[in-house]
């Protein structure tokens, strides 16, 4: 296996492998939830906007790795905008479902929740796209973990969907931070 520096792409052949299957597998991943689990007779579920938002983000994902280094800032900036509209998720979801006294305690676990991730997003995007990895990967084992069986106001395929993309996701961010740190050092 060549593992030479690319040096204008700022990545290894090794580097793209992991990026690329991780890639295959979350697209799969996706599918497989698509097709088996999404309740589609359900229309106006803030869940499956979500699910639908996020076969749109891994696509962008897909033509971002065929356009290179000159599309790294836009898949940058689109992952830290996924992290911040993850949590808004159950917060709109809440808003729909839930009643009662129950109602104004769990709201604000949630907006907290989404001022923690939108900080991460924007750490992500103006000191490190390590922030992004972190970010992404925290909501997956924090925040959707968390709401699998445990929610009144969550279905459990979306946590599941939620907690496979997260993880997956946080891994792929995590194997293009060199892109993303060559293409910061380049416009510098």
């Amino acid at each position: 296996m060549n593992t030479t520096l690319n040096v204008c792409a700022g990545r290894n052949t090794a580097q793209e492998i992991v990026q690329t299957v991780l890639l295959i597998i979350l697209s799969s991943f996706a599918t497989w939830i698509g097709l088996y689990r999404v309740p589609w007779r359900v229309s106006e579920d803030p869940c499956l906007v979500a699910f639908a938002a996020t076969v749109v983000v891994v696509i962008c994902l897909w033509l971002t790795r065929w356009r290179g280094l000159s599309a790294v800032n836009f898949e940058r900036s689109l992952l830290a905008v996924f992290l911040v509209g993850m949590p808004l998720v159950y917060v709109a979801r809440y808003l729909i479902v839930s009643t009662g006294r129950a109602r104004n305690y769990w709201l604000w676990v949630e907006i907290l929740g989404t001022v923690i991730f939108a900080a991460l997003a924007v750490l992500g995007v103006k000191r490190s796209p390590w922030f992004l990895a972190i970010g992404i990967i925290l909501h997956g084992l924090t925040w959707d973990s968390w709401h699998f069986r445990n929610s009144t106001y969550m279905p459990d395929w979306y946590a599941i969907f939620c907690l496979g993309v997260d993880l997956l996701l946080g891994a792929y961010v995590a194997a293009r931070v060199p892109a993303y740190q060559t293409s910061v050092s380049r416009r510098s």
